[in-house]
């Protein structure tokens, strides 16, 4: 395993997502477009230490620094406070849309799902992935066909109505 500067830990822990792919894109937009010289520093030598792991590496790397890692200080940025609100309340991390994806605001969709990958066959996942989607009326019709077939289970759902949720059974958001 890698060691992490602490400047690299806290990089690590404001990233949004657990994922190798996703990790290094984040990473590399922050690199090209920040002007302080500190930070690109930093997002370069994080970029070669995660380049050089496996993505169940990575993906354990992130994971664990998002879940045990604390600010030596108060959160100061928009980054650190959501990293921070996230990590203090022991939600699980859904993979597919973060709650205030784009997706979302999409006129076209109208459903938002939080079900769990119950087979190798679903349509969208890793068997034991709980996911969260926006979704269109045909997206979620699918997502009920995959639900009749076992692949998936749907555990809420929301409808959509200009990026608002109203969910069917409120006492069981997640």
């Amino acid at each position: 395993m890698i060691t992490l500067t602490e400047d690299e830990k806290r990089m690590v822990f404001q990233l949004e997502g657990c994922h190798r792919y996703d990790a290094i894109q984040e990473i590399a937009v922050l690199y090209r477009y920040t002007h302080d010289h500190s930070k690109k520093a930093t997002a370069e030598n994080l970029l070669k230490k995660l380049r050089e792991l496996s993505e169940d590496d990575c993906k354990e790397l992130i994971c664990d620094i998002q879940r045990n890692y604390h600010l030596p200080w108060k959160a100061r940025t928009i980054g650190e406070m959501i990293a921070v609100a996230r990590q203090e309340s022991g939600a699980q991390k859904l993979e597919g849309h973060d709650i205030m994806a784009l997706e979302r605001f999409d006129p076209e969709v109208t459903h938002m799902v939080v079900f769990d990958v119950l087979s190798g066959e679903s349509f969208i996942g890793n068997k034991g992935d709980r996911m969260r989607l926006f979704l269109t009326e045909a997206g979620y019709k699918k997502a009920l066909e995959n639900q009749d077939k076992s692949f998936i289970q749907i555990l809420n759902h929301a409808k959509v109505v200009q990026g608002h949720l109203q969910y069917d059974r409120p006492d069981r958001y997640l």
